[in-house]
């Protein structure tokens, strides 16, 4: 048994670039922007996870890169 393949059926391009632009205004117009004390608050939690992330990412590198220099790599040998 033979699987034939299907030709896809091209999406035409009716109205070009400016029904395009018009539809994603359309949609622009739709989203729920959030107001300034939300996008206040929403950048103080970015900026203070990226912090703590990198404290810790930092920090366990440090202890690692320690450990393996005391252990690993002991002075004198």
């Amino acid at each position: 048994m033979a699987v034939t393949a299907r030709k896809r059926s091209e999406p035409t391009a009716e109205g070009g670039v400016g029904r395009f632009l018009r539809e994603v205004f359309d949609e622009l117009r739709k989203v729920v922007w959030p107001t300034w004390g939300e996008l206040y608050r929403y950048t103080l939690v970015v900026i203070f996870t990226v912090i703590v992330l990198g404290i810790f990412i930092g920090g366990t590198d440090y202890l690692l890169s320690e450990t393996a220099r005391r252990f690993l790599y002991p002075a004198g040998h």
